[in-house]
């Protein structure tokens, strides 16, 4: 009776929301607004609405014409308006589908200027690439074979730019085609090739590029402590957005009701966040909230759990829970098991994207669960369960499972319950070890880039074996030396593996962690590399092992000046086989 009452709810808050589209800085998103804060006071639940500009970018409209023919395309989110018609080369990118070298690539890019350029894939540091050297534009293709275009930005700032990251905003026209459109295209291009012409292409793109209010609602579940988690999913969406993201909307409602029920329970405070200009905004509401709330964020906020691309049909019994790590295989596999025994489990690293712009404010926790697809029952490379109608307008009410919608809601409510309940944050240190120390073998394949990685791993391990020492002298009984301890650390190594500058600034959408920029900027040094792109990658790799070493030399001074009653006891600690090894 409780599934079929909590399932009527969900299907009537998910046939009013996908009933209209509800990109931000439109009224129809106001309506969203509306409707979740009357659902919210109707349950009793303390809730009120944030109101700011924001800077957001619609696609308008585009006509892309070559040999004669035209070809279906939309405009990306935050590229330039053409304001006229354009008639320029085409050109193909091969190195877009098969990995080329920096030399390789660098020889294409001195070929592109004034020209449209063919490629897979929807890099934004490439399409600056493109950019700077003088493409007249970007023709996106879609790297899986179905027919729909799917919506979506390839703006290289991460949120709302501040004076210098304006400076990074895309100044060329980029549309995307499907893949049969886009081979068709390339097609048409090899034949002009062979028989020795050039095949001119006409674009027009408009992008609706401006300032516009935005609301975001916020309802809070008071525990009795002041530190909270936080619960999020954006709701705007393109189109009527049924899987991305109404589904995660009604079921924070519902989650926030049954909290709201058991509210006694709660330890920790609950705060949820419906997010606005996650589609159009690139992530533009976490940010503003990061910003606008940081002292309450880096203060008080234990856990980030998002929700995103839930409940659509195609997706399997297979459970992805991507989180920072901190909590543990084995927690999350004990929470999982208490609502759905026969679940397929696979864990990995938390990525960027779905609005992870928290991690300056040191959140040691971060939790991202959705069931998907396997790969061999995937329709498209779409994220999440992998079906062709995301970010189309073909994502509405008929695509959503609710009986998958339940299952996801029973595990999220699960892991929320558990961690606003329980006093004591769950840790396991040598399952986070588990979790970063084998990114550094990837490193080791010079002498400099060797001492390095065995630098930061070696003081990675130092941070987590004084933990391990630390959890062993106190025992199950110093609850409150243990919850500093996790989200010290956990707040330190989630910022420090997760963005590769300023805590309170956001990376460009390119950067993707430290490991990977190490990763990159090591793999770009052969011989034959550009002088000035080894020197940059070169140069990336110092600043981002300098950051690292620094910053976790200082994370062990802080460990020990924090905790100094047990760090006279590491040595003998670590005589008695304390230590970490992976």
């Amino acid at each position: 009776m409780q599934d079929f009452e909590v399932k009527e709810r969900l299907r009537e808050h998910l046939e009013y929301l996908c009933s209209f589209d509800k990109l931000s800085g439109e009224p129809e998103a106001y309506r969203a607004v509306e409707y979740i804060l009357d659902v919210l006071e109707k349950s009793g639940i303390s809730c009120h609405e944030e109101d700011f500009p924001a800077y957001l970018s619609n696609p308008v409209s585009s006509v892309l014409i070559a040999d004669g023919e035209e070809f279906p395309c939309r405009p990306r989110s935050f590229s330039e308006s053409t304001k006229e018609m354009i008639e320029v080369p085409l050109i193909y990118d091969p190195g877009t589908k098969t990995e080329v070298s920096l030399s390789e690539q660098k020889r294409f890019m001195e070929t592109v200027a004034g020209k449209l350029v063919l490629g897979y894939g929807f890099d934004e540091r490439y399409a600056k690439l493109l950019e700077q050297h003088g493409a007249a534009g970007w023709i996106q293709i879609w790297t899986s074979d179905e027919d729909a275009i799917h919506e979506d930005t390839v703006s290289p700032v991460w949120g709302t730019p501040d004076m210098d990251s304006s400076l990074f905003r895309l100044r060329m026209p980029v549309v995307a085609v499907s893949k049969p459109c886009g081979e068709k295209l390339i097609r048409k291009l090899k034949t002009y090739e062979a028989e020795g012409k050039q095949l001119f292409a006409q674009l027009s793109s408009e992008v609706d590029t401006d300032v516009k209010n935005v609301a975001l609602p916020i309802a809070e579940i008071p525990g009795k402590s002041r530190d909270f988690v936080l619960l999020s999913g954006h709701y705007d969406t393109w189109y009527r957005g049924a899987f991305d993201n109404c589904t995660a909307n009604v079921l924070a409602l519902e989650l926030a009701r049954y909290m709201k029920e058991h509210q006694d329970e709660l330890f920790y405070s609950l705060r949820i966040a419906w997010w606005p200009g996650h589609s159009n905004g690139r992530y533009m509401g976490s940010t503003w909230y990061c910003d606008h709330h940081w002292d309450e964020l880096e203060e008080h906020c234990i856990a980030h759990l998002n929700l995103d691309l839930l409940g659509s049909k195609g997706a399997d019994h297979t459970l992805a829970i991507r989180t920072a790590g901190l909590e543990g295989e084995e927690w999350l596999k004990e929470q999982v098991r208490k609502v759905d025994p026969a679940a397929e489990m696979m864990f990995g690293r938390i990525g960027r994207g779905a609005d992870q712009s928290l991690w300056g404010a040191e959140i040691p926790y971060h939790i991202n669960p959705r069931y998907e697809a396997k790969k061999e029952r995937k329709q498209s490379d779409a994220p999440g369960p992998g079906v062709y109608w995301w970010h189309t307008i073909d994502d509405t009410f008929d695509k959503i499972d609710l009986d998958g919608l339940l299952r996801d809601g029973r595990v999220v409510g699960v892991l929320l319950y558990e961690l606003l309940s329980k006093e004591k944050l769950p840790a396991d240190y040598r399952g986070y070890a588990k979790t970063w120390l084998p990114y550094f073998e990837t490193l080791k394949n010079s002498e400099e880039h060797e001492q390095a990685a065995d630098e930061i791993e070696t003081l990675l391990k130092e941070v987590l074996d004084r933990c391990e020492t630390l959890e062993h002298i106190w025992g199950t009984e110093k609850i409150e030396e243990h919850n500093r301890l996790c989200r010290l650390v956990g707040g330190v190594l989630s910022r420090l593996m997760h963005s590769t500058g300023s805590a309170y600034e956001q990376d460009t959408s390119f950067a993707y962690g430290p490991l990977q920029l190490l990763k990159a900027s090591a793999k770009a040094l052969p011989e034959n590399s550009p002088a000035d792109w080894s020197l940059f990658y070169q140069t990336t790799f110092v600043r981002q092992r300098n950051r690292m070493v620094t910053e976790l030399r200082k994370l062990l001074k802080e460990i020990d000046l924090e905790f100094r009653n047990g760090s006279d006891r590491f040595g003998s600690s670590r005589n008695c086989d304390r230590r970490i090894e992976i």
